[in-house]
């Protein structure tokens, strides 16, 4: 059973419900409107409605889709959150750490017509930096292949990793977008499954 909503929390829905164009709207200016000590709150207790399934946040903003635990939710799917992936060439083994961790969104926000075979993970480390920071949600999702240009989650040796593949001299590899960081081959005794697509990278949640 989710515990009640701070005033804090209470006091974002109730803005979010009254304005409800937030188009160029700052953190800043929403912490001073709800009486917040810091924007950094505001984007923190965002996060944890978005995990309480009172917001969903795209590409651009927090988006408010219900005002209390009892609103009908129909246009919103709850996708797992399975541990991290590394973004780097080391790493633990994760993939069996699976959170019970749940993030809602819509479909048209996922943009994903079957959103059975889609999960999310944490992206862990900066090799696939611009594109995917330490700390960003990564939509997955499962099919059987991939294109050249794709982003991928694989499962290296058991370690998931987000790489893209690429093949030079009759190779493959796991390569970095971070130029500072190696391409690591994949070679005839690794194990690896490629089976996994990025489809969509979410910010600050």
């Amino acid at each position: 059973m989710q515990k009640e909503l701070d005033n804090i929390q209470k006091s974002l829905i109730a803005f979010f419900k009254k304005n409800t164009n937030q188009e160029g709207i700052t953190l800043r200016e929403i912490a001073h409107n709800i009486w917040a000590s810091h924007p950094q709150t505001v984007l923190n207790k965002l996060n944890q409605l978005v995990l309480k399934w009172y917001f969903v946040k795209d590409d651009q903003w927090y988006r408010l889709i219900r005002e209390s635990i009892t609103d009908n939710l129909n246009d919103i799917v709850q996708l797992p959150i399975y541990g991290f992936a590394q973004c780097g060439n080391k790493g633990k083994k994760v993939v069996d750490e699976y959170s019970q961790e749940k993030i809602p969104a819509t479909i048209a926000m996922l943009g994903v017509k079957d959103v059975s075979t889609c999960f999310f993970v944490r992206a862990k480390g900066n090799s696939m930096e611009p594109k995917i920071q330490d700390g960003d949600l990564v939509l997955i999702k499962q099919q059987a292949s991939y294109d050249i240009n794709d982003y991928v989650f694989v499962v290296h040796n058991d370690l998931p990793k987000l790489k893209k593949i690429i093949q030079q001299d009759g190779k493959w590899f796991l390569e970095s977008v971070n130029r500072f960081f190696d391409n690591v081959e994949i070679s005839k005794y690794d194990e690896t499954k490629i089976i996994w697509v990025v489809k969509k990278i979410i910010k600050d949640i």
